[in-house]
């Protein structure tokens, strides 16, 4: 049978923009799902939209967006090839951490993208990102720069750990190592033979 990832993110989408598992359906100005190809071999996963985000309903546009689209680069990846979301898909009020019950409501929409899109390899952007992927507490000033085998949706993946891009913005030497992460990333795209990084489609 053949998949249709592009069908199957329109439905997840439809349903988070009813879902009222959390308060931050009261908040929000727009939903912020996930922008990208439904067949990316690489998605970004952030922990939650902040303002610009929240007033465009896209993720990553504001500073940490900009900065971002710069750190891709360094990768030698273009940001309309890669899939980019948050683990929680509404703002969190000024800007605060997603608590456990926002993270527990919005996980059968990032379970769902996921498993739609079937990715090869996954950047978690943040430890909050880092830790809902990998079921455990990361200490990223330990763990950046890192590549771990993952399963998550009952996807298997390699999982890249680093900063979230907001991060680089107050800190120099968070910039700096945010930018060897995401050099040292372009090498690992290259081993994982990911040239050309959106899929083929095909038959399933």
């Amino acid at each position: 049978m053949r998949r249709d990832p592009k069908g199957i993110l329109e439905e997840l989408r439809s349903k988070a923009e009813k879902c009222t598992g959390c308060g931050l359906c009261k908040t929000r100005a727009n939903l912020v799902f996930g922008v990208g190809p439904a067949n990316a071999e690489v998605m970004l996963v952030g922990e939650a939209p902040g303002f610009w985000e929240d007033q465009a309903g896209i993720p990553f546009v504001g500073a940490a967006g900009k900065n971002l689209n710069a750190l891709l680069q360094e990768a030698g990846l273009k940001r309309e090839e890669v899939y980019i979301t948050n683990v929680v898909k509404a703002r969190p009020p000024g800007n605060r951490d997603p608590t456990e019950e926002e993270i527990a409501a919005c996980r059968p929409f990032l379970q769902g993208q996921i498993s739609a899109i079937g990715p090869k390899l996954v950047v978690a952007l943040g430890r909050i990102a880092a830790g809902e992927l990998l079921g455990r507490p990361v200490a990223m000033s330990r763990e950046h720069g890192s590549l771990v085998d993952c399963n998550y949706a009952g996807v298997n993946f390699k999982l890249f750990l680093t900063y979230h891009p907001a991060a680089g913005i107050y800190s120099g030497r968070t910039k700096m190592e945010l930018q060897d992460d995401f050099r040292k990333l372009g090498g690992i795209l290259k081993k994982l033979g990911i040239s050309s990084v959106t899929k083929q489609p095909q038959g399933r």
